[in-house]
């Protein structure tokens, strides 16, 4: 009898972690960082460690998590995973079907070790449930992620404590985080930390060195809380003269040949400000500006020169690149 009330335990703890997979498993990603320079090395504990080669060898290449969180393909990671990257173009994402898509930084919070991206648009996504109710010590979890450069590796144990705090600098800590026995190793950080009904409830960010069983994940509340802070700041900027936030960054040929592009042209846009111009023109991240008028787009540099150089509520003609599709629109800059 006892050995039956044990089988059944067993069969239940499968069923619970397998089921808690197959849900949030397929918006699981692995966020990849490449580039020629030497990276930032990560905080005690987190994330794959970047080796940087040897003078006159390839470059490095870093790998951590991240999970989709909405139809349009924007992807939760941490801060500490993404600070890596050398350049804005450095990131790709590969998704559990295996498409491969470049993203960028719509932004990094180090102060919660929370970013999101957002990955060119093609085709669907899978999108993974985030709830923010608290979780109960004592509940099994499950974390889903890439170990060492493992994909999709899914491990289980349960919720250790609440409210934890953990130092990442000799003035820097975080708070509030959930303690699990999770096994997270070097790869995971960024990926979800899920219930048993597949329902995202933090984001692993670390693990206590030299110790197994001790590992971390930042609560689904404060992630959801970073993200509303981003999109208030946004909105508090306000309309401005075109509305590009961030550093556009310039087509050069590796970033060409990573979009589709016959050659190196345009720049790249990282964000759209809310309300602006260049909002109301629809243009969208991860568009690629290529004229503005019968002016060709070589820089952020010759952008800004053709833009000062319009009468406020002139409109222009804008071509830009969308997905590999070349299309137009009517841009008025100033006060509409």
């Amino acid at each position: 009898m006892t050995n039956q009330i044990e089988a059944n335990a067993m069969d239940a703890y499968s069923a619970a972690v397998s089921g808690a997979a197959e849900r949030a498993g397929p918006a699981v990603v692995k966020v990849e960082i490449a580039g020629p320079a030497q990276p930032q090395q990560p905080r005690r504990g987190r994330g794959r460690r970047p080796q940087p080669p040897p003078r006159g060898q390839a470059p490095y290449q870093a790998a951590g998590s991240g999970v989709i969180f909405d139809s349009h393909g924007r992807v939760i990671s941490n801060a500490h995973v993404v600070q890596a990257a050398p350049r804005p173009d450095a990131i790709s994402v590969v998704l559990s079907d295996g498409r491969r898509l470049p993203a960028v930084v719509e932004f990094a919070d180090p102060s919660v070790d929370v970013a999101v991206l957002r990955v060119v648009p093609q085709g669907s996504f899978p999108v993974a449930k985030l709830v923010s109710t608290p979780v109960k010590v004592g509940q099994l979890v499950v974390a889903i992620g890439n170990p060492f450069g493992l994909s999709w590796t899914v491990t289980a144990g349960v919720v250790s404590a609440l409210g934890r705090s953990l130092p990442t600098g000799p003035a820097e800590q975080l708070t509030d985080l959930i303690q699990t026995d999770t096994p997270i190793n070097p790869g995971n950080s960024g990926g979800p930390l899920v219930d048993a009904r597949g329902r995202v409830v933090g984001i692993t960010t670390a693990v206590m060195p030299y110790a197994r069983g001790v590992g971390f994940a930042v609560p689904t509340a404060t992630v959801l809380g970073a993200i509303a802070r981003d999109q208030e700041r946004r909105r508090a900027a306000g309309p401005q003269r075109f509305g590009i936030s961030g550093m556009p960054t310039a087509i050069e040929p590796e970033l060409a040949q990573r979009y589709g592009l016959a050659e190196p042209r345009g720049i790249l846009l990282v964000e759209v400000t809310p309300g602006s111009a260049a909002e109301r023109a629809s243009l969208r991240p991860l568009d690629i500006l290529i004229r503005l008028g019968e002016a060709q787009i070589t820089s952020a540099e010759t952008l800004k020169q053709r833009i000062d150089a319009l009468e406020p509520g002139r409109g222009i003609e804008l071509a830009f690149l969308r997905g590999g599709t070349l299309r137009k629109t009517h841009i008025v800059i100033g006060g509409q």
